[in-house]
């Protein structure tokens, strides 16, 4: 709240056009609630039962999904995913990001044993990338609708910072309802 409070206070000392101040503070504003509001769940993932090992299972399984869909995708891919959102993205690509998803999430539970069998596990990653795959194709319809190409310059060749994060985004909400409710049903 009070973010909106300092983009409308800074917009109205700016601008006398009220439209542009509206448009400029509910852009401003969504974009830290689109990052803070999923990544508060990393602290409630953290104050878990091995919390830190579900949140590494996490970053494990969203960093093979984006490896081997880069991999998969520029070796073998030839149908797009998305070209209107993401031309670059494949659907081999993202076949390919979901198995090696799934093999680094078998490997994990296998040397850290999180209490769920095969079949659980790879459901679990299979979501989870699946999830991931939406969050990067949402940060890609934000990048498209504000005319960028990039989301920053931060990392050169990586498109940004938040292209770094955007798979979590959706992903770390999803693994905190999945060990609290998910699991029981």
């Amino acid at each position: 709240m009070m973010a909106a409070f300092a983009f409308f206070a800074l917009g109205m000392i700016r601008s006398s056009e009220f439209k542009a101040v509206f448009l400029n503070t509910a852009v401003r504003t969504f974009g830290v609630i689109y990052i803070a509001l999923p990544f508060s769940y990393f602290i409630l993932l953290r104050g878990m039962e091995n919390g830190g090992r579900w949140i590494l299972l996490l970053f494990t399984v969203i960093w093979a999904n984006d490896t081997f869909a880069m991999l998969a995708g520029k070796t073998i891919g030839k149908h797009k995913l998305s070209p209107m959102i993401s031309p670059g993205k494949t659907v081999e690509g993202a076949v390919g990001g979901l198995v090696g998803g799934g093999v680094a999430a078998l490997l994990y539970n296998n040397f850290l044993s999180m209490g769920l069998g095969p079949g659980s596990i790879l459901l679990l990653a299979a979501v989870i990338g699946i999830v991931g795959i939406f969050g990067d194709l949402f940060e890609s319809v934000i990048k498209r609708a504000a005319g960028e190409k990039d989301s920053g310059t931060i990392i050169p060749g990586h498109g940004g910072m938040l292209d770094r994060v955007d798979s979590l985004v959706f992903a770390v909400p999803l693994l905190y309802y999945y060990l609290t409710i998910g699991r029981f049903l």
